[in-house]
């Protein structure tokens, strides 16, 4: 019950087509474009240089938190990339979806997390990585793509479901997000 109300207070709103977050943090460290660099054709994000390794961490689920929580703050200068910006406790998605416990209540904001560390959060999937370069490729939707240096790499994106082959999963719910969750509450009361 302890970690419900820490995940209670992380201040979201689940909205009609989206989840929007109302904790309007601002990053530590403001991130833009090198005026003139560019890499394989596309341009360079640049943060301030603080002379700590940067920490580049892919992902917003388990294993990105994880790490997350347990990092030093002096040691590392931490830029997350994730299209999510928030964590989901997926124990509590099946309460969720009954109304036990709030929508909200299984939610904390990825700035939240990096504001303890003094880390920055970019709003963007990873499309590609160039190991030898040590860049990830990022794309922020409207906005195109461009390379993310990094000194150090996690890699906490997650996994696929692959159900190929699994016959009679078109008449079943899938439950991995809050959206899943929200649409298995509204059929179920559609039904009473």
């Amino acid at each position: 019950m302890v970690g419900t109300a820490v995940l209670a207070s992380a201040g979201y709103y689940v909205g009609k087509d989206e989840i929007d977050a109302f904790d309007h943090e601002e990053p530590a460290s403001e991130l833009h474009l090198s005026p003139g660099q560019q890499f394989k054709g596309l341009p360079i994000i640049e943060t301030e240089s603080t002379g700590r390794e940067r920490l580049v961490v892919l992902g917003s689920g388990w294993g990105a938190v994880a790490v997350l929580k347990t990092l030093d703050r002096d040691k590392y200068d931490v830029i997350v990339v994730s299209p999510d910006n928030y964590f989901i406790f997926t124990p509590l998605l099946p309460s969720a979806t009954v109304g036990t416990v709030e929508f909200r209540s299984v939610l904390e904001g990825i700035r939240r997390i990096t504001k303890r560390i003094r880390g920055a959060y970019v709003e963007a999937s990873a499309v590609d990585v160039d190991f030898e370069a040590k860049c990830v490729l990022i794309e922020k939707p409207g906005e195109g793509r461009a390379w993310l240096p990094y000194d150090r790499l996690v890699v906490g994106v997650g996994a696929q479901s692959i159900t190929r082959g699994t016959s009679g999963l078109e008449f079943c719910h899938k439950l991995k997000t809050i959206l899943d969750a929200r649409s298995i509450r509204q059929h179920i009361m559609a039904n009473f």
